[in-house]
């Protein structure tokens, strides 16, 4: 499996990004990377993708990451509908790519035995269990991009979402015993959700003491069971007011909330805003571009780093056939 390093001494520069949807068939156009990494993170698909001579089938819920110096191209027409977000940056430090077996690089990544912490690794096409939030993270960023008044900001939540997507990857490779039980509870309490939902019925239906279930999901978890019922509740909420035109008070029910009213009390206890204030921050997005990604000059900052020097590493790639970060 191939995989990518990269070093986050310095925030990775962020280029561009958006969202892409159709309901007509559809083929990725022939582009080139000059020096900038593209992650897709399909929400529809499947997208069929040639990276180079190799073919790739991203389905929903999976992200690829497209290296540069390589002509990407869409090597079939998806008829599905198509949904997905992408985003462009440019690392300013050394990036590694190199191919290796998940399970070691996992096991490794888990313990920390690499050796530092300003490092995330992650395989070029991979699975993303808690789409949700990840979706409200590629939205938020993307949203509130171009509203940010100095670029550095950008650099920053772009370094942040990578350590976002890091950590969720390696956290769903955890197959320990403990973890799975917790995992097991997780998809229970999403599939049972409703709005009468309690820890009692929770205990009751997976056959554990109460005390011991609130005892094993605050060890996995760092949350109490209710607080993971209202982290669910608030999070499909969230979903709906940055991808739906619904009210709020029909968000409300749809979240498994009593009355609107005690949603926008949770909701504003949770995120500082109500949700009407959420929506409208986080609404703007470039979306269904015709061409996806439009060609935008290399803004200067980004041009000048390369030019002057400032890192050779800009944009660059250390390929390898094994590991360059040794344990």
């Amino acid at each position: 499996m191939r995989f990518y390093s990269f070093t986050l001494e310095k925030p990775v520069m962020y280029f561009m990004g958006g969202e892409f949807t159709t309901s007509n068939a559809w083929q990725h156009h022939a582009r080139y990377h000059k020096g900038d990494y593209e992650i897709i993170f399909c929400l529809k698909g499947p997208i069929f993708l040639q990276v180079g001579s190799e073919k790739y089938v991203v389905k929903p819920n999976q992200m690829i990451i497209i290296p540069p110096f390589k002509h990407l191209i869409g090597y079939q027409k998806s008829e599905e509908n198509i949904d997905f977000y992408w985003l462009h940056f440019f690392p300013q430090s050394t990036v590694s790519s190199f191919e290796a077996d998940e399970k070691e690089i996992v096991n490794k990544l888990k313990y920390n035995n690499y050796g530092t912490n300003d490092i995330i690794t992650l395989p070029m096409l991979f699975n993303i269990d808690n789409y949700k939030d990840m979706t409200i993270a590629f939205h938020r960023l993307l949203s509130v991009g171009g509203k940010l008044n100095r670029l550095e900001k950008r650099d920053f939540l772009t370094s942040a979402l990578l350590i976002e997507i890091f950590e969720a990857y390696v956290k769903q490779q955890d197959s320990s015993s403990g973890h799975a039980k917790i995992e097991h509870l997780k998809e229970w309490i999403k599939s049972n959700m409703s709005n009468t939902l309690t820890v009692n019925e929770i205990a009751e239906n997976v056959h554990l003491n109460r005390n011991y279930l609130t005892k094993i999901f605050k060890h996995d978890t760092d949350m109490t069971t209710l607080q993971y019922i209202n982290k669910i509740k608030i999070e499909l909420a969230t979903l709906l007011l940055l991808r739906t035109e619904m009210s709020i008070k029909e968000i409300s029910y749809a979240a498994y909330f009593t009355t609107p009213k005690m949603f926008m009390r949770r909701f504003k206890i949770e995120t500082d805003l109500s949700p009407t204030e959420y929506r409208n921050k986080y609404n703007t997005i470039l979306k269904n571009n015709s061409h996806i990604d439009p060609f935008i000059p290399v803004p200067s900052r980004i041009s000048d780093s390369i030019n002057d020097g400032v890192s050779e590493n800009v944009a660059g790639v250390k390929d390898s056939k094994e590991e360059t970060i040794k344990p």
